[in-house]
């Protein structure tokens, strides 16, 4: 077997030349992978920690009801105890914080022209503490205000569809718990760009209490649970299961990854384009093996009929093809591996941008993952395609007739 091995390994570095840009084909279809594979990697890990940090959170918390049925009135479905529940989630370990929330629709007026807004109350204390930041474009984040203003922030599009600054005042009305109208006057502290032009142009963020004073209810809608870390998520949410038991409402938990429509919905497509790749990096690797290969066999007609001449098996020519054909493939995923690795570590270092992305006016940047997954799969895929393409040849050079393999030139 040594010996056989030994064979292939000679035939494999005969013709120098072929065999070195064979190893560059293959190793640029593994580099490449890497390279691309890493951006998306890097690139759904800070579009999955953005979408946390944006206040998503690691996991939510909500009554059953609200899965259930839908709300006769605001907070009809809304956690009541909400303070138990919090002192619950608290102590489980990874836990960084616990941010009640209050969601709510409504209409905005300025005195002359009126909209309809979706209105977030929070704790901004607590948010901040959780590393929960809006992005505020002008003015600052809302505070517990201690004159009795009202603060409020709004999105890029209501401040425009408003007309109203950083300092100016709106009036916001929303049916309360009982079904009555309430209204109060906001002061604009800040305005944000949430990166969705729908959700900026109805955004309007006050306090927690400003909202349960205005809805006339000491309900929240949900609680907001950040963690030390996202791949803590599983644990904690295994952990959170058997604590939600036994309040005086059934509760319901949510993982970030069951809400973020948007982060599945990036990650599905640039999937589906990193598969694409694969696939012609895996034809364009095939169909040069396949011609390399078979060139190789021509040129060893000769030899391989003095083979079968001295008696060697058939079934040992097609081993002997194959394995030269998996030695390639070997070296060829070790070339990617080592050349994609250095050059997407040369490409960490040097501080590459790429243009903002849509909805942000912040420049991107290039950095590539170092993802043992898709070093392996791509690797395993190369020396697939090797082994598929030896096929035809393999079979060929076993098929060849002995007095017509030693008259060949």
């Amino acid at each position: 077997m040594t010996k056989f091995l030994l064979l292939a390994f000679r035939n494999v570095f005969r013709n120098r030349r072929r065999t070195l840009m064979t190893l560059l084909m293959v190793g640029g279809g593994v580099a490449g992978l890497l390279l691309v594979g890493g951006f998306f990697a890097f690139m759904f890990r800070g579009l999955r920690e953005s979408t946390i940090r944006n206040g998503l959170g690691h996991v939510q918390i909500f009554t059953a009801e609200h899965f259930t049925r839908d709300e006769v009135h605001v907070l009809d479905t809304g956690i009541s105890d909400w303070t138990k529940v919090e002192q619950r989630v608290r102590a489980v370990p990874h836990v960084r914080g616990v941010a009640p929330r209050i969601e709510f629709y409504g209409m905005l007026s300025n005195g002359v022209k009126s909209s309809v807004f979706m209105g977030s109350a929070v704790n901004p204390s607590t948010e901040r503490d959780m590393g929960f930041t809006p992005n505020v474009v002008s003015g600052r984040d809302i505070n517990a205000s201690s004159d009795g203003e009202v603060e409020a922030l709004v999105g890029t599009g209501v401040a425009r569809s408003m007309n109203v600054k950083v300092g100016d005042g709106l009036t916001i009305l929303a049916v309360t718990a009982d079904g009555a109208l309430n209204g109060m006057d906001v002061q604009i502290v800040g305005i944000v760009n949430t990166g969705f032009k729908d959700l900026d142009d109805r955004y309007l963020r006050i306090t927690l209490p400003s909202a349960q004073r205005l809805l006339q209810s000491d309900r929240v809608t949900n609680m907001v649970v950040g963690l030390d870390k996202t791949e803590n998520t599983d644990l904690v949410a295994a952990a959170l299961g058997p604590r939600l038991q036994g309040l005086s409402q059934p509760m319901a938990m949510r993982k970030w990854i069951d809400l973020a429509a948007y982060y599945k919905q990036v990650r599905t497509l640039f999937s589906g384009i990193f598969l694409f790749l694969g696939i012609i990096v895996f034809f364009m690797v095939l169909m040069a093996s396949v011609n390399t290969l078979l060139m190789a066999m021509f040129e060893r007609t000769r030899e391989i009929g003095t083979m079968l001449a001295m008696g060697t098996p058939r079934a040992w020519i097609v081993a002997l093809v194959m394995l030269e054909a998996a030695l390639t493939g070997l070296l060829g995923a070790a070339v990617g591996l080592v050349g994609g690795n250095l050059l997407g570590s040369a490409l960490n270092a040097s501080g590459l941008h790429l243009p903002p992305p849509p909805g942000s006016n912040v420049p991107m940047l290039f950095n590539v993952l170092h993802v043992p997954g898709i070093m392996i799969g791509s690797a395993a895929m190369v020396m697939v395609s090797l082994a598929l393409a030896s096929i035809l040849p393999a079979i060929r050079a076993s098929r060849l007739q002995i007095a017509e393999a030693l008259a060949h030139v």
